[in-house]
């Protein structure tokens, strides 16, 4: 049994233990020293339509952005702040440099841009606070492509017959005109409806002589990708304020470079691709969501890219891209790693609980259909296919609007978490 101290012996010890604590309350950072200088990385990524810049900071400032006729000036309203260079050159059209200026209680990010710049828009990202801005280049390809369907494309307009390496922009979330935040913005083009300002792009996997895999009894992916992608997309269009599109719409090949392009020129919000799995295992079941990752979460995950990139002959998986090219996407898109693992998430809990469907997991892969993505991109492997349990269920129209409900309701549920900007 522990004896207590006596009364005399206890009173030093308490001082001792009171004289400890108040050392480590003075040796405790204040929440101001927690938080510390205001810091940032800076990337660019080029594209056909101009410039992309993204600021990842190391928590959210206040800050205000304006321009001039040459700068675009991020100005930042606390003291002190860490840049990772006072200046940069780009010798770009577009963007020429990038400039840091500190001031006592405010400095300010200078984007020079070049002959060839136009205008300029931006928005915000969280869970890590980002500024993206999107420089546009004079002349630049329009950023509303006419998506074929059915009928054929809409007259006046066309997809793109080649894929850029990293097409597109973001929709604005804070359009500046030349002259300030007061200057009147132009309409759209053509005399177009005005676009949605959440927009969403459905990958019906596959199309064309690129079946895709084939079930036991011989339903084709390709077929069953689009029948779900019709789906999510009617889902959309009735129950959301926000524009829907497809990469196809008819039984037709996409190369895969240009469903990303398809996205990235519409300004989308959200890159979704629609896939029925395939194994030798012929009991293998459930689904599965991917975002992009040069490395494979495991083997498996890594199989399974390999199969969805070598359908359209690219042999290796990546035919033209090095390993340096793949590395270099995979940090384009990390800009938007956090959304995209969000949505991966919000899909694989809805289609596990509507569905009833064996939960398979969240993984990532080199899916080359997601590489070149400017915004949150997922790929969702519905079900087996190859299982004949799974096949049949796809065959079924019930089936395959519950597929459709679960995809539609995580868009929805990521619209409300990220609102109207999305993370974009």
């Amino acid at each position: 049994m522990a004896r207590s101290l006596p009364a005399a012996r206890r009173r030093p010890a308490l001082a001792a233990a009171g004289g400890l604590a108040l050392a480590l309350l003075a040796a405790a950072p204040s929440p101001a020293q927690e938080t510390g200088p205001l810091r940032y990385t800076l990337k660019t990524i080029d594209n056909e339509a101009g410039v992309r810049v993204i600021l990842e900071f190391t928590r959210k400032p206040a800050y205000e952005v304006r321009r001039d006729s040459r700068r675009i000036y991020i100005g930042l309203k606390e003291a002190p702040v860490e840049p990772p260079f006072k200046k940069k050159d780009y010798d770009g059209n577009v963007l020429e440099k990038i400039k840091f200026v500190d001031g006592v209680r405010t400095s300010e990010i200078v984007l020079y841009t070049g002959d060839d710049f136009e205008t300029f828009s931006t928005f915000e990202m969280g869970e890590p606070f980002r500024i993206v801005i999107d420089l546009r280049r004079k002349l630049a390809p329009s950023m509303v492509v006419g998506v074929p369907s059915a009928g054929g494309p809409p007259p006046g307009t066309r997809a793109p017959a080649t894929a850029p390496p990293a097409a597109g922009n973001a929709p604005p979330a804070a359009r500046v005109p030349e002259g300030g935040p007061g200057a009147p913005a132009g309409g759209t083009a053509g005399g177009e409806p005005p676009r949605k300002s959440f927009v969403v792009v459905v990958d019906p996997g596959h199309g064309g002589d690129d079946t895709g895999a084939r079930g036991p009894s011989g339903l084709m992916e390709k077929d069953v990708t689009l029948d779900v992608a019709r789906r999510v997309k009617a889902r959309i269009a009735a129950d959301m304020d926000a524009d829907a599109m497809l990469t196809r719409d008819t039984d037709r090949a996409v190369a895969l470079d240009e469903r990303t392009a398809i996205a990235n020129h519409n300004r989308a919000n959200l890159f979704v691709s629609i896939h029925a799995n395939a194994s030798r295992r012929p009991n293998a079941r459930g689904s599965e969501t991917y975002f992009l990752s040069y490395q494979a979460t495991d083997d498996e995950s890594r199989a399974v890219a390999a199969i969805e990139n070598n359908a359209m002959g690219l042999e290796g998986g990546v035919q033209g891209n090095s390993s340096l090219e793949m590395v270099l996407w995979d940090l384009a898109q990390s800009a938007f790693l956090k959304e995209s693992s969000v949505l991966a998430e919000i899909v694989q809990e809805n289609m596990n609980d509507a569905l009833g469907v064996a939960n398979r997991g969240i993984k990532q892969a080199p899916f080359r259909v997601l590489m070149g993505a400017t915004m949150p991109a997922v790929l969702i492997e519905v079900a087996f296919i190859s299982n004949p349990d799974e096949e049949k269920r796809l065959k079924d129209a019930g089936f395959k609007d519950k597929l459709a409900a679960s995809i539609f309701d995580s868009i929805k549920r990521f619209q409300s978490k990220y609102g109207d900007k999305g993370a974009r």
